[in-house]
């Protein structure tokens, strides 16, 4: 799946990739990490270039999968960049459970809303969901602005840091 997409003047386009695309990835995520460190367990201090490798490796695998992660990335070919990525975790009956992260280079410019938006609106008959801690009202803006209404509360969830806990917001597409 590949999407091609239109933010202002920049031309982007949302699809899976190859490990070719590990010196971007690698750069994003290590830009990132400060801001992702507070909501994603994954986000580490430093990745290497052989782990965004691995990492981009286990998506292919992944996105080929009956019920891995299809997990499709906002690239911008110019600048050799990516943007951000969304992936999309199968459930039963037709239903997706969403995530995504941005790389803070490029947050709070509409790319993710425009590539959340593109990508629902390509596979019509789903039914999409996506969980957000309530302190990333961020995340929270961006979900209500792409469609999403907030369905339930799930109170004192476990956090990322030892002994904190923090409220989690279930979404569903309207």
């Amino acid at each position: 799946m590949e999407l091609a997409l239109t933010v202002g003047t920049h031309t982007l386009r949302l699809s899976a990739l190859d490990p070719e695309w590990c010196k971007a990835l690698q750069h994003a995520l290590n830009a990132s990490f400060t801001v992702h460190s507070k909501f994603l367990p994954w986000a580490k201090p430093y990745t290497t270039e052989d782990e965004a490798r691995s990492f981009l490796a286990r998506a292919v695998d992944e996105f080929k999968s009956e019920t891995g992660e299809r997990r499709l990335f906002i690239v911008d070919d110019t600048a050799h960049a990516i943007i951000g990525c969304i992936g999309l975790k199968p459930r039963h009956r037709n239903r997706y459970v969403v995530g995504y992260w941005v790389n803070t280079e490029y947050s709070g410019k509409g790319y993710m809303r425009t590539a959340l938006e593109a990508l629902i609106k390509s596979m019509p008959g789903f039914t999409f969901y996506l969980t957000i801690a309530s302190a990333n009202v961020a995340s929270q803006r961006l979900a209500e602005a792409a469609g999403f209404g907030l369905i339930r509360r799930c109170y004192q969830r476990p956090c990322l840091q030892p002994h904190e806990a923090q409220d989690t917001y279930l979404y569903r597409l309207k």
